[in-house]
């Protein structure tokens, strides 16, 4: 495995060096295409052969093939930093052009004199000369998920219906039902507190029903408060306390570096203490794990429950007094095969020649099957006789569900495999941001477009999304939250499966993890480093200078400066002088000291200070030729280097209101021409926009702060942009207070899904006219509409969450009208503070689920409510008691309300900046 990512990420670097046009050497061109040819015939080969695993002569060979392929990857790499150090002169140096062509001719003759080369020229003798794209006959039409030009508005749309869908694993309905009932108790029954134990092999449903429970309206209702955190193999007793004060006291918690354990623990107690909750703890290993936990939890005499998951009996026998766990029950062959239609899909008909072969082989737990599901349902079935004999059989050497995970990852071509592998690297008990996870594998250089993607104008952004959404597709990773709008928010694998690629990856020298179990060997060589510790002084020596990536996850203490980063790197660079990293990922590290020895990184493309609330950046920053993507938000960062603007590889630039007048200069040409991505800018001066910002025509996301003085040039810009998803656009004054916007007509920006405005009219406008029909997502703020906007926003087909802000409407009665909002999901009301009445005809949103009316101090009915059948979750924030008492009596169903008690200021609102402590009731 670690061979096929390693030959497959040389083959993209030498892809893109063989295009390089400064390549003047006469023999290096042809030593790259050989070693392109050689690379393709071993990725061939591998994808064909199963490794043995008792071939010692073969691993020896491995071993060394894979030293000779991270040999050349350090040359190329070198010879680029060279380049970059020479990047004001056309050419790089003709002799460092030599080095690199003396290196590809000795890993040509190693490769070729490896034993088993023979067995590769014979098994496959004409290699494919060209990438292969996404698609394949093992993926069938992956590419068609972007089937029209990059940039498309249809993002996520293979995967979008699994928003609406409950957990695809099959869970017995008996075991439910027994939950469920230990859960609430009839109001005779004790109401004494208790823990249910769940104990299951991995991948037999315990998780998946816990939270299907836990999601449930009577449970919601049920339980004052709630809270779920996974414990997994990697305990730890602080970060699982933490993380349930957190939930439970909905803030977080500050200042706790300098609180113990015991006093972490008693916080959680009294928290808890009047309080009827529910808390799952998924995922336990130890009895030991168990005991600690224990004293935090008080045992209330009110109905409260823990559930517990587990792998463990002997957890199981611990935790429950009464000595009865519920063991899952096993599906029959009927739910199993039935389980696999689905997961088919429309590929259903064709399964059904293959029953007999498949019910002999699907003993599987719930997960076996649904990676079985995943390999077949993402595969052209004329690939499936040679597939499905290849599937596990009950009784073989190994657990059937390893080895099915196994056969998942074998099938993957080497794109997708070095992708998925590389979510090891983050914590087991983790949800991953999907948005972080992108960046990595984007700046790590997984995702070169082949020349038939860039025909059809997919950016190496198009293509991170297409790999996610096949391996959500193949079941190997799972959405665990969805944004508003239905786009992945975070993700997870299962732990069977993190279990299985983690040590792999990490002993195959794809990444190593630094936490507190192990130290790497003297021999071994880090070429990305995962920090879940603070660094130690001494590890510096297990650095070795060919380091590409540093990602750290070390983001709990928060009342220190992180000197250790800064040390890091500079004891990282006095090595050679220089450093071949690529990603330098900080997200969540209380303010890391990074000093001007940064700018020695000169391969760097990924810099991601995400809510390390750092002041400021070196000034070397803004000179990093390879740079694509800076991350500053959530920082407290207000100024950029002036170079920053010169920049000509970045992509991606994420501020928190960086103030651009004062240091802005004119672009020049080719400065940011790539740049998708703008956010977090205050534009106080028309000129900045007329004399630079407007060149920016690439634009795929872009949110400003203006001054109502800029706000019309902004908005001239704004329809300069074809390809523009995303605006968010904010008029304030000095103050910070909503100021003065005229709106023009955005209908002719197909591609705007994603709009947020606020400020207030200069004159009243028809929104009719100025809206876009693809609107997914609008937001409204401070714009004093007089007409009631419903029957103009009822007509968006596309519109699927509608947030309407302080002052966006100064009417006393809105209406949404039988034909409207046909996919609206989520409806937010915020302090409208004339609103009286609001009518909801029958046939109106018809798949709306989450409503939130809050701060309206006049409203007194909502006519219709009971039309709203799709309805789950209703929010009443800050509404007087008369109203909250009006809607439980006019809803003839149970639905889960959440009362919020909050103290609300109009700006905050309408700035979107609800940072207030709340008090929640079920009802």
């Amino acid at each position: 495995m670690a061979i096929e990512v390693a030959a497959f990420l040389l083959k993209e670097k030498l892809q893109k060096l063989r295009a390089d046009q400064t390549i003047i050497h006469p023999r290096l061109k042809g030593r790259i295409s050989n070693a392109i040819n050689n690379l393709q015939l071993l990725l061939s080969f591998l994808k064909d052969t199963a490794e043995s695993h008792n071939a010692k002569d073969q691993a020896s060979e491995r071993t060394k093939l894979l030293s000779s392929i991270y040999s050349a990857e350090d040359i190329i790499d070198t010879y680029l930093l060279r380049r970059a150090r020479q990047r004001l002169k056309d050419l790089a140096p003709l002799w460092s052009q030599k080095k690199v062509s003396k290196g590809l001719k000795n890993f040509n003759n190693e490769f070729v004199g490896l034993h088993f080369f023979s067995s590769l020229k014979k098994d496959q003798p004409q290699p494919q000369p060209q990438p292969q794209p996404l698609q394949s006959k093992v993926l069938g039409n992956v590419g068609s998920a972007t089937t029209h030009e990059g940039g498309s508005t249809h993002r996520w749309e293979k995967i979008s219906h699994l928003l609406d869908m409950e957990s695809e694993a099959v869970v017995q309905k008996q075991d439910m039902e027994e939950l469920v009932k230990d859960l609430i108790p009839l109001p005779q029954e004790e109401q004494e507190f208790r823990v249910l134990p769940v104990v299951g092999s991995g991948g037999s449903g315990k998780t998946t029903m816990a939270r299907l429970i836990y999601d449930r309206v009577d449970i919601k209702r049920h339980f004052e408060c709630r809270a779920w955190v996974c414990a997994s193999r990697d305990f730890n007793f602080r970060d699982v306390v933490v993380d349930l004060i957190e939930q439970v006291c909905m803030t977080r918690l500050s200042g706790i570096d300098h609180m113990g354990d015991d006093i972490l623990a008693d916080m959680l107690l009294k928290a808890l203490m009047e309080k009827r909750y529910l808390i799952v703890l998924d995922d336990v290993w130890k009895v030991e794990d168990w005991h600690e936990l224990t004293i935090s939890l008080p045992e209330s005499q009110n109905g409260s429950r823990v559930i517990v998951t587990t792998r463990s009996d002997k957890v199981a026998e611990l935790a429950d007094r009464w000595g009865n766990p519920l063991r899952l029950h096993q599906i029959c062959d009927a739910d199993r095969w039935e389980l696999l239609k689905k997961q088919v899909g429309k590929q259903e008909a064709e399964l059904g020649e293959f029953e007999d072969m498949i019910i002999a082989k699907c003993h599987y737990s719930p997960l076996g099957i649904v990676l079985m599901g995943g390999i077949l349902s993402t595969t052209e079935s004329s690939e499936w006789p040679r597939i499905i004999p290849e599937l596990p059989s009950p009784g073989e050497r190994r657990s059937t569900l390893l080895d099915i995970v196994s056969l998942s990852v074998h099938e993957l071509p080497p794109r997708l495999k070095v992708c998925f592998l590389y979510l090891g690297l983050f914590p087991n008990a983790l949800e991953v941001p999907v948005r972080r996870l992108l960046w990595l594998w984007l700046s790590e250089g997984f995702l070169s477009p082949t020349p038939a993607e860039r025909k059809r104008k997919l950016e190496p952004e198009d293509l991170a999304d297409m790999c996610f959404e096949m391996l959500v597709r193949r079941k190997l990773i799972e959405v665990k939250k969805w944004k508003l709008d239905g786009t992945p928010k975070t993700c997870r694998m299962s732990g069977v499966i993190h279990d299985f690629i983690s040590p792999q990856s990490a002993d195959s020298g794809i990444y190593y993890i630094h936490d507190n179990k192990s130290i790497p060997p003297k021999s071994y060589k880090i070429r990305r480093l995962v920090e879940y510790l603070e660094i130690e002084k001494n590890f510096n020596n297990y650095i070795d200078e060919n380091l590409r990536s540093f990602v750290s996850f070390n983001n709990k203490i928060r009342g220190k400066a992180n000197r250790e980063i800064g040390i890091f790197f500079k004891t990282l660079i006095r090595k050679k002088g220089f450093a071949l990293l690529k990603v330098l990922d900080l997200e969540g590290v209380y303010k890391p000291m990074l000093s001007e020895v940064v700018g020695n990184l000169l391969l760097l493309r990924f810099l991601g200070l995400r809510s390390t609330v750092l002041d400021s950046i070196p000034s070397a920053v803004g000179k990093l030729p390879c740079l694509e993507t800076l991350d500053l938000k959530h920082t407290n960062v207000t100024t950029l280097p002036n170079s920053i603007w010169k920049a000509k590889n970045l992509r991606h630039l994420y501020m928190n209101e960086v103030h651009i007048d004062a240091f802005f200069q004119k672009l020049t040409k080719g400065s940011l021409s790539g740049l998708q991505t703008l956010r977090g800018l205050y534009v106080g001066n028309e000129k900045v926009v007329t004399k630079g910002l407007d060149r920016l025509v690439n634009l795929r996301k872009l949110g400003l702060m203006c001054h109502e003085k800029s706000v019309k040039a902004v908005l001239n810009w704004v329809l300069l942009l074809p390809n523009l998803h995303s605006l968010k656009l904010r008029s304030i004054d000095e103050f910070g207070k909503s100021s003065k916007i005229e709106l023009v007509s955005l209908e002719k920006r197909t591609k705007l899904c994603n709009l947020y405005l606020l400020g207030n009219l200069a004159k009243q406008v028809s929104l009719s006219g100025v809206l876009p029909s693809r609107l997914r997502k609008l937001t409204l703020s401070m714009l004093a509409l007089e007409k009631d906007p419903m029957p103009v926003l009822g007509e968006l087909p596309e519109l699927s969450i509608l947030r309407l802000f302080a002052h966006s409407y100064l009417g006393n009665e809105m209406t949404c009208d039988g034909v409207g909002f046909p996919k609206l999901r989520v409806l937010k009301l915020w302090m409208l503070d004339q609103l009286r009445i609001w009518t909801a005809m029958e046939g109106t949103m018809p798949i709306l689920q989450e409503l939130e009316i809050r701060g309206c101090d006049e409203l007194r009915t909502i006519n219709g409510i009971e039309h709203l059948q799709s309805l789950k979750e209703l929010t009443l924030t800050s509404m007087p008691q008369s109203f909250t008492e009006e809607i439980k009596r006019g809803i003839g169903r149970k639905l889960y309300i959440k009362v919020n008690d909050w103290k609300l200021s109009r700006h905050q609102v309408g700035l979107c900046c609800p940072m207030f402590n709340s008090v929640c009731m079920m009802l």
